[in-house]
C-alpha cells in the first residue's frame, strides 16, 4: 500500500499575498488542488493524508477537499517546521502502508510519469529523491556581496515527491525528533542517517510555486496544453 503525505502547511511569506500561495487561484483553482487531483487520479496511490496550516482549517473546510477527492483519509494540522509538519501526515498515514510518498503541495504539475518512477526506485533502492540540473553557476550572496561562485557540474535541485519505505522514515524520524528543524526535508535526514538515497531525474515542469512570478510561469504552462500526465 502507499500513502502520500501532501504537505500545505506553510506561511508562504515570499508570496506576498493576503492569500495563502497553496490557496492562490490558477486559472481559476487553487494551486493545492492540481497536485491532489494528480494523486487522487493515480492507480498507484491509496490515499492522501493532507497537513494544513490550522489558522486556515476553517477555509479548507469549506473547500470540501474530502468529498472532491475520496483518496483524502486524514487532513492535520502542521507544525513548527517542515519536518515537524511531516512527521504529523506521517503518524496518519495507515499503519500497514509500506511506501510513503511525501510532496510539496505547492508543487502543482507532479505527474503519473514520476509518481510511477519514485515508487519503482523506492521498491528496488529504499529511499528516492527527485532531482533536476541547475542551469548557471550560484553564487552566494550576503547583504547584496557577492561571497562565492559555485559552478553547476554537481549542483542538481531537489523536488517532490521524495519517496520512502516506511521503516526508513520511522527511524529516520525516530534519530531525529529532537532536531527536526535541523533538515529542509526527509532525504536529507535520510543521508545523515547513512542510507543511499537514489536520484531519478526530475522534471522541469515540476516547478514550485513560491512567488507571485511562479503564477505567471505556472499560467503560462497550462496555456500552452500542459496536462501533467
Amino acid at each position: 500500500m502507499t500513502s502520500c503525505v501532501v504537505v500545505a502547511a506553510g506561511e508562504g511569506t515570499r508570496f506576498k499575498s493576503r492569500i495563502p500561495k497553496i490557496l492562490y487561484p490558477l486559472q481559476g483553482i487553487p494551486v493545492l488542488e492540481y497536485s491532489l487531483k494528480t494523486f487522487s487520479q493515480c492507480r498507484l496511490i491509496d490515499e492522501i493524508v493532507l497537513v494544513i496550516n490550522e489558522k486556515h482549517r476553517t477555509h479548507y473546510c469549506k473547500m470540501e477537499l474530502e468529498r472532491k477527492y475520496p483518496k483524502i483519509k486524514n487532513i492535520v494540522n502542521g507544525g513548527s517546521c517542515r519536518e515537524e509538519s511531516v512527521f504529523n501526515g506521517f503518524s496518519k498515514c495507515s499503519t500497514i502502508s509500506d511506501t510513503i510518498l511525501i510532496h510539496d503541495g505547492a508543487r502543482p504539475f507532479v505527474t503519473d510519469r514520476l509518481i510511477q518512477a519514485i515508487i519503482e526506485a523506492v521498491n528496488k533502492y529504499g529511499a528516492c529523491v527527485p532531482c533536476y540540473p541547475v542551469n548557471g553557476s550560484v553564487k552566494i550572496v550576503r547583504s547584496e556581496k557577492l561571497v562565492c561562485t559555485i559552478f553547476e557540474k554537481d549542483l542538481e535541485v531537489a523536488q517532490t515527491p521524495q519517496g520512502f519505505r516506511r521503516e526508513i522514515l520511522e527511524k529516520v524520524f525516530s534519530i531525529n525528533k529532537d532536531r527536526l528543524s535541523d533538515y529542509p526535508d526527509e532525504s536529507s535526514m535520510c543521508e545523515k542517517a547513512g542510507y543511499y538515497v537514489k536520484v531519478i531525474p526530475g522534471e522541469i515542469t515540476n516547478i514550485k510555486i513560491t512567488t507571485r512570478d511562479d503564477i505567471k510561469i505556472a499560467s503560462s504552462l497550462l496555456c500552452s496544453g500542459f496536462t501533467g500526465t
